[in-house]
């Protein structure tokens, strides 16, 4: 009769839970690009700029106004959107946070939603992180800059590759 430890198993099932989640992070942002209408290359550069491809970061802004705002996951997501989110999807922060995928569909869909409004141009994309005010120019053009840097290099090389590398949290060089 073979006997072993319940111990011995859980290296095991921390290494299939972690193959598993990557493997649904890389179909993501595949899905989330097919579903918006966006290049899941853009969306990596975007969550390269914006987390270093961290799923869990979080940032908290002060950009010169008396309120602070929070920007979460791998797509950074602003609390600007936190109520309407939670309000007409039922997508709490901590949903954003905990599910990256989660948090690259609504990635997308803020984009598509800027380019919708802008049409498709750096000024969107740029518009992601700074917003389409005209005070805040400068910032959506230098951060569009950032994300053109990374999708170009992205452009060059093969598109399975660099999503599956994403979806490890492996950065372009």
């Amino acid at each position: 009769m073979f006997y072993f430890r319940v111990s011995a198993l859980l290296p095991i099932f921390y290494l299939s839970v972690f193959l598993f989640s990557t493997q649904v992070h890389a179909f993501c942002f595949k899905e989330a690009g097919e579903r918006y209408g966006v290049d899941p290359l853009l969306l990596i550069a975007i969550a390269q700029t914006e987390s270093g491809l961290v799923p869990t970061a979080t940032n908290i802004n002060k950009k010169g106004t008396p309120k602070e705002s929070i920007d979460i996951g791998l797509m950074q997501i602003n609390s600007i959107w936190f109520g309407q989110l939670s309000n007409e999807w039922g997508i709490t922060r901590k949903d954003l946070l905990n599910n990256p995928c989660q948090n690259v569909y609504v990635g997308a869909y803020i984009l598509a939603l800027n380019i919708k409004k802008n049409g498709v141009n750096w000024k969107s994309i740029g518009a992601y992180n700074a917003g389409f005010s005209d005070k805040t120019e400068a910032a959506r053009i230098k951060y569009a800059k950032k994300v053109y840097n990374f999708y170009i290099q992205l452009l060059s090389k093969n598109r399975d590759i660099v999503i599956a590398n994403a979806s490890r949290g492996v950065l372009v060089k």
